[in-house]
């Protein structure tokens, strides 16, 4: 008898593993963009983090050579004016100044929100040994109550390099400072002074921002005697080192005079630091909130006037006419103690922990924080 052999084909056994095989192309095709991402991401990082290890080499020998605890005024704006940009947004303008720069040539220029507000197209303006380059830009992100933008550049000059950043919370009051803008118009200029006062709290309402944002405010604010005018608005503020400590934003002025009279304002490096990193992660910046309205006039602790109902203050049990008088082991003398803490060191979700009089009596409370409401 002749014996015939067969094979049978289950078809959909085949097409499980057809299926099977197009599954994990696609996860290996996914996890390969993935990582690509990571590697390019990973790869400015890399360049920056370099370029900045060589400008702090650099500035540590000019120190040494020179014997002095800070560089001349002369020697700071040749090792910035570069990175130091003119930025025209419709009818507004201002400054700005280089603060990141990939392996790509693509860089971010940091700003203030109220230059670049409007919506309107914005071109950057590098001058390069007194030529100038526009360049064409898109906003990254920006925050209102922090009055502070990001600009994307595909392609920096060569010579427009980032500018080291400073630590704002070691300025001391009496120590030279610089200021690099465009006032009026007239590029690239520099004033000297010093720092006035730091700590400063400034309600955006005062500062014609609307509500419900101008009821907030911009904090730790550096006060400063260099001159600035219209148009240094964005620009750095830089400490004897050269090292961004804070970003020009406003100016006092008088019904009678609309121009400098010896009040400037910038926002400090430890927030700016904070609000950017995050634009240019994520595209916004997200500030912790309480829910308390408070008393900024009172000394003796922060004083609450107003429990917002359902906020973190009302979850935690705060009342009205509590005084908060510690926060994570740090004294509350005033109001802006603790707003300062919040914005320099903390975030959505992060708990603090107070210590909180009410009615003679002292008592301990968490409090998870919340995003402030947009």
């Amino acid at each position: 008898m002749e014996w015939k052999h067969t094979i049978t084909v289950d078809r959909r056994f085949v097409l499980a593993l057809f299926l099977a095989a197009l599954a994990l192309g696609g996860g290996f095709a996914l996890a390969y963009l993935d990582l690509k991402n990571r590697l390019d991401v990973l790869r400015d990082d890399y360049a920056n983090i370099s370029y900045q290890l060589n400008e702090l080499l650099g500035l540590v020998e000019q120190l040494h050579h020179a014997q002095v605890l800070s560089l001349t005024a002369v020697q700071i704006y040749s090792r910035t004016r570069n990175s130091v940009v003119l930025i025209t947004a419709g009818e507004k303008s201002g400054s700005g100044f280089v603060y990141y720069a990939g392996a790509n040539g693509k860089g971010y220029i940091v700003t203030n929100y109220h230059v670049v507000d409007s919506g309107s197209d914005v071109t950057v303006t590098f001058f390069i040994d007194g030529k100038p380059i526009p360049v064409s830009a898109v906003i990254k992100g920006g925050d209102i109550y922090s009055d502070l933008a990001v600009l994307e550049i595909e392609q920096l000059p060569s010579e427009a390099k980032p500018l080291l950043v400073g630590k704002s919370e070691l300025l001391m009051v009496g120590e030279p400072v610089y200021a690099i803008g465009n006032p009026f118009g007239l590029e690239g200029s520099m004033t000297a002074g010093i720092v006035s006062q730091v700590g400063r709290v400034l309600r955006l309402g005062d500062l014609g921002v609307p509500e419900p944002w101008g009821r907030y405010a911009i904090v730790d604010v550096i006060q400063f005697d260099a001159a600035v005018n219209p148009g240094n608005s964005g620009g750095p503020l830089l400490n004897g080192l050269g090292e961004v400590v804070g970003v020009t934003f406003a100016i006092e002025t008088t019904e009678e005079i609309k121009a400098f009279i010896g009040i400037g304002y910038a926002i400090p490096s430890i927030i700016m630091k904070r609000v950017v990193d995050a634009i240019i992660e994520k595209g916004s910046y997200e500030h912790p909130w309480m829910g308390i309205e408070y008393n900024p006039r009172y000394i003796g602790g922060l004083l609450i006037v107003n429990v917002i109902e359902g906020g973190p203050a009302y979850k935690a049990n705060l009342k009205t006419g509590d005084i908060i008088v510690e926060v994570d082991g740090r004294a509350v003398n005033r109001a802006d103690d603790l707003t300062i803490y919040l914005e320099r060191y903390k975030s959505p979700g992060n708990i603090i922990h107070l210590k909180v009089i009410r009615d003679s009596s002292l008592f301990e409370v968490d409090l998870v924080l919340a995003e402030r409401p947009k």
